[in-house]
């Protein structure tokens, strides 16, 4: 860690960085006449002498410590134990500690070595030390007083050496490459922190950028970013939401519900906030800002002021709705606490292992009825996840080969052949051009995406495709069509896909517990849980919903508006794109409140004539469900739900006691949640 380094240096050394602080405060003030190219290069090279100095220093401090290290570990192992040849287990940890610490300046030692061959081989500089190119800086105020950025945007699985090429490396280097580079990030924050820091492999380049900013400032100095508003909500922001918490003060979060910030860029924007302690104030408010408007119809002093002094949640001011939490109040719901404990670590969560919370679908996006919810069903209200057990469809690994299309005939009557003959050989073809017969054993329905599906109840009428399910070894397949087609796919490389490889048999996609109830990833303006009542196979875009309780009560529940309402919450907010899509994981569906009353209620004809006319029915938009005009003011309309929607809605109501204008304020919500999701995605 070289900035530590600049804390550490001879006296020689400092004032050549004395002077290099002149010279640039001198260059670049205008002072000298010489202010020109020559003297800048001037500036440049001297500066790199003395970088390569500190470097050498330091190589030539772990040489000397890397060679006392070894006489002290080599008078050890001369020297005989208290028995003959036989060293104490105190002696034997001793050597071993030692040889640990050898082993570490070397490694170092290298560090230094490579960053010193590499300066020597450079002609002129092309790297930056921000502590000696901002020396002035640094040195007078020890950082920045205000840091602004835009970070790039870069999914976790597309990190990689910026000045690579991928089309240079074969598939498994190149996953080599992109590992060793993400370690080398995570090292460079933790050198760049002075605390313990945890960085998740699966966080986007951004977060690494904040915690580099964030090293910059001086005591007191202002930070801003724009960037994704994913950190707010997604399981890899946690680590970044306890840093910001622990060791710094965030001041604002600001979202605008009305218009993305960016045309080009597919993402979802959040501006933030925050300032550098001295020393870590006790407690303090973080607000949380979503205007209602663009930004340009909302830069005023008038609405700065009303932001400024508002101390309480306000959401119903025309410009904006503003939900302020304490730092206090966000460790402790960020912690998982027992709830026996609950009392007492609460006083202790400063010091609790910290798991995340979902700043921006809470406090950015949550109207009030969620609140109001949460509060009346404190003792009504259990997670999925307590009941249900969520998991993902099948990654095949390589969709054109176990993804098939019957030829002729539908996937129903495929089914239909298939509980008669299962040796019959069913006509198909694939998505790379293959068509011919296959065991109708070998073959079964599978719902690849839910655009297929028109109602809830899964009709085998809808799909479109089968899937290649085999589960024996070949030995076993001998005179089969299903053997033939798998040497065909072996002909084309599929075994050598990285899903298929690391199968025992790549072929098969391995055994499945088939659930009656089907979960989406992704939703747009419609709300589903599906159910099985066929039993499909389900792709990685959908989700089992294991349960022991009844499958039919579960489906009420999760088609319910209530739901609805905590995906639009709770789940990973949209990156743009399209219709603006919210994308659901297992724990967000994990953690999302259902009331528990609702589990024990009896299935009457009642209960199942209800299910039965809305299951069979067409999926609609929740705008039609609710019967809302999605082409004006939500709020202006009185709620007109479906006669069958309502009915459904009104067992999960009535299990929580919401009061008429509560289920109103319910479905206003969801409404007005999703025409702005949607609305946004188009702004720009």
């Amino acid at each position: 860690n070289l900035k530590s380094e600049m804390l550490n240096i001879p006296k020689q050394i400092r004032d050549k960085i004395t002077e290099l602080k002149e010279r640039k405060s001198a260059f670049f003030s205008g002072l000298r006449r010489s202010a020109d190219l020559k003297e800048l290069k001037e500036i440049e090279k001297y500066e790199q002498d003395i970088f390569k100095e500190i470097v050498e220093m330091k190589v030539q401090e772990l040489v000397r410590k890397g060679v006392s290290l070894e006489s002290q570990i080599s008078a050890l192992k001369s020297q005989k134990g208290l028995y003959g040849d036989e060293r104490t287990k105190k002696e034997r940890e001793q050597i071993k500690k030692l040889e640990e610490e050898l082993a570490e300046i070397k490694s170092k030692l290298n560090k230094y070595q490579e960053v010193l061959q590499t300066i020597g081989s450079k002609t002129q500089k092309d790297y930056f030390f921000w502590e000696l190119d901002f020396i002035e800086v640094f040195s007078q105020k020890g950082g920045f007083d205000i840091v602004i950025g835009n970070p790039p945007y870069v999914r976790q699985e597309l990190i990689a050496p910026p000045l690579e090429n991928k089309n240079n490396y074969t598939d498994d280097r190149w996953r080599e490459i992109k590992k060793a580079y993400k370690e080398k990030l995570i090292q460079s924050v933790k050198n760049t922190c002075n605390v313990p820091i945890e960085i998740d492999r699966k966080s986007d380049l951004y977060v690494y950028f904040y915690y580099q900013g964030l090293s910059l400032l001086r005591p007191s100095g202002i930070f801003t970013f724009i960037n994704s508003n994913s950190w707010l909500d997604v399981g890899y922001g946690a680590g970044l939401q306890e840093f910001l918490l622990k060791n710094m003060k965030p001041v604002f979060a600001f979202d605008n519900l009305k218009k993305r910030s960016f045309k080009q860029a597919d993402v979802n924007t959040v501006i933030v906030v925050i300032q550098k302690q001295e020393q870590k104030p006790v407690d303090y408010p973080i607000k949380f800002v979503a205007f209602k408007k663009p930004f340009e119809e909302v830069n005023n002093a008038e609405v700065v002021k009303k932001i400024y002094n508002a101390s309480q949640p306000i959401f119903d001011d025309e410009d904006f709705r503003i939900y302020p939490k304490t730092k206090k109040e966000l460790l402790i719901e960020g912690v998982e606490i027992p709830e026996e404990e609950a009392g007492l670590l609460k006083l202790e969560s400063e010091h609790l292992p910290y798991i995340g919370n979902k700043w921006g679908g809470k406090y950015l996006r949550a109207p009030e009825i969620y609140f109001k919810i949460l509060e009346k069903g404190k003792d009504k209200l259990v997670r999925l996840g307590d009941i249900a057990e969520v998991r993902r469809g099948f990654t095949t690994g390589a969709n054109e080969f176990f993804y098939l299309k019957p030829v002729g005939m539908s996937v129903k009557e495929v089914v239909e052949i298939s509980e008669k003959n299962p040796d019959a050989l069913i006509p198909v073809k694939n998505g790379a051009g293959w068509e011919g017969e296959i065991e109708a054993r070998f073959l079964k329905p599978v719902i690849k995406s839910p655009r297929e599906l028109r109602t809830i109840v899964v009709r085998l009428e809808d799909l479109n495709y089968l899937v290649f399910m085999c589960h024996e070894p070949k030995n076993k397949l001998k005179g089969t069509n299903a053997l033939k087609y798998i040497e065909w796919g072996e002909k084309q490389g599929y075994q050598n896909r990285p899903t298929c490889r690391g199968r025992e048999r790549w072929w098969d996609l391995g055994q499945w517990e088939i659930s009656k109830n089907i979960l989406p990833m992704f939703e747009r303006e419609r709300n589903y849980c599906f159910y099985n009542e066929f039993d499909a196979y389900i792709d990685a875009a959908l989700y089992w919903c294991y349960t022991k309780e009844n499958e039919v009560i579960i489906n009420i529940l999760l088609n319910s508006m209530l739901i609805k309402l905590w995906k639009e919450l709770l789940c990973r907010p949209p990156e743009g794109g399209g219709g603006g899509p919210i994308q659901m994981k297992v724990y967000h569906y994990n953690e999302m409140p259902i009331p528990k009353k609702i589990i024990d209620v009896s299935l009457n004809n009642e209960f199942l004539d209800i299910f039965n006319a809305f299951i069979n029915r067409e999926i609609l938009t929740i705008f039609t469900e609710l019967g809302f005009d999605p082409n004006k003011p939500i709020r202006e309309q009185e709620p007109n739900p479906l006669p069958d929607r309502k009915a459904l809605d009104d067992i999960i109501f009535d299990a929580l006691g919401l009061t008429e204008e509560e289920r109103k304020e319910v479905y206003w919500a969801v409404a007005e949640l999703v025409k702005t999701r949607l609305e946004k995605a188009r702004s720009v």
